[in-house]
């Protein structure tokens, strides 16, 4: 085995974490697979740590108190991975970085001037951002000697052309970055890389991708590169979330702090925290909850989160000229089969048609044999594609002449 990477996917209360082997990583053909993985979820003051070693069940380490923040776990991963399963230290540890801005459009090692440069963007993603960066200083204390590297989660929508990039806002707003950025970038980066195989030369036509899970945002794909993309500016935008609202008339905005006299946090909290499924259903922000339950309120909920879905899967179908392809991935997408069954019945007039069994059974194909587009519930992995990027970024750069 060569060095290893850590691939540490920092959420707002949870940690997913992967280790992969370098040198495999970088002969990928695919996405690599990961020699262990597993998350650390927070529930209230506790925390639970399940992981796996590749071809073996999945353990369970009792439930121990939470710590501080995400950086606090972080470091007690780190010190986990090595005292209890005798890990060699990682030789590059790779981050999922929300928030690139205009600067960061690939994987980049992580210096003090990049860190400055990422805290910048804190208030463009509050709920990631600062969670990421506590993962990068708890590891380098950790691992002095590894490489950090932030992997973006905007990168892979940074090609697109000036219409789906600007507002219609003055354009001196637009030169300081307020801009379409795009989120879920590398889930959509790890679809990508698995579709060739799945699909073939449709692959490489006009494929709409769902990510739908705590958060969602829908990505349109030619030539398996992002074209268009539903989250804008913020994470807010776009499709109904677990507590995040989607799009929204910003005039409601304006009338709750002119007319509401809501404070700027006040608005935040709204917007981030309140609303989506969570503020609909007043139950919970949980699809599995609210699939469940027989209280109106939740199927309100559900519907106007199906409906959300089949209106940006239609705009992205059409700001790419057509539909050959739909993937659903995220928690939701690949794991909640009344959700692509419900969403599947309005796209009917494009001609999505599923197979009900395939589609029940969970299988990677679901669409039916009548079926116009195929349709897939593929699941994604962002650490592995972490790792490639990681990798990729920690290569000595090649010379004039030599292979690359």
């Amino acid at each position: 085995m060569g060095a290893l990477v850590l691939s540490v996917n920092a959420g707002s209360s949870s940690l997913k974490f992967a280790l992969f082997d370098a040198d495999a990583a970088w002969h990928a053909q695919e996405l690599p697979t990961a020699l262990l993985r597993g998350s650390i979820d927070r529930y209230d003051h506790s925390a639970q740590l399940r992981y796996g070693f590749v071809g073996e069940a999945e353990h369970s380490v009792e439930p121990r108190a939470a710590r501080a923040d995400i950086g606090a776990e972080t470091a007690w991963l780190i010190a986990w991975l090595q005292r209890e399963l005798g890990l060699e230290a990682p030789g590059i540890v790779a981050h999922r970085i929300v928030h690139g801005g205009l600067k960061h459009t690939r994987a980049v090692r992580i210096d003090a001037g990049v860190e400055t440069e990422l805290r910048r963007l804190t208030s463009l993603a509050p709920l990631h951002q600062g969670p990421g960066l506590q993962g990068v200083r708890a590891a380098r204390h950790a691992l002095p000697r590894a490489v950090q590297v932030a992997c973006f989660d905007t990168a892979f929508h940074a090609g697109h052309e000036d219409s789906e990039r600007r507002y219609a806002i003055p354009r001196r707003w637009h030169d300081r970055g307020y801009q379409r950025y795009g989120f879920h970038g590398l889930s959509f980066d790890a679809i990508s890389r698995r579709l060739p195989t799945l699909l073939g030369q449709r692959a490489t036509g006009c494929v709409v991708v769902a990510h739908l899970g705590s958060g969602a945002s829908v990505c349109g794909m030619r030539g398996l590169r992002s074209v268009s993309t539903s989250m804008g500016f913020t994470a807010l935008d776009g499709l109904v979330m677990s507590t995040r609202c989607g799009t929204l008339d910003p005039g409601v905005v304006l009338r709750w702090m002119e007319h509401d006299k809501l404070s700027p946090k006040q608005v935040s909290d709204l917007l981030y925290h309140e609303s989506g499924l969570l503020g609909v259903s007043e139950i919970s922000s949980d699809m599995r909850q609210l699939l469940d339950s027989p209280d109106p309120r939740a199927r309100q909920a559900v519907d106007l989160f199906v409906a959300s879905v089949v209106r940006h899967v239609g705009a992205t179908a059409a700001s790419i000229d057509g539909v050959d392809a739909l993937v659903f991935t995220g928690g939701i997408g690949t794991h909640q089969a009344p959700i692509r069954a419900a969403v599947a019945r309005r796209l009917g007039w494009m001609g999505v048609e599923l197979d009900e069994a395939a589609n029940a059974a969970g299988e990677l194909l679901v669409s039916g044999n009548g079926s116009r587009v195929a349709v897939l519930a593929l699941p994604t992995d962002e650490e592995a594609v972490m790792a490639l990027q990681a990798v990729e970024a920690c290569a000595p750069p090649a010379r004039d002449g030599a292979e690359s």
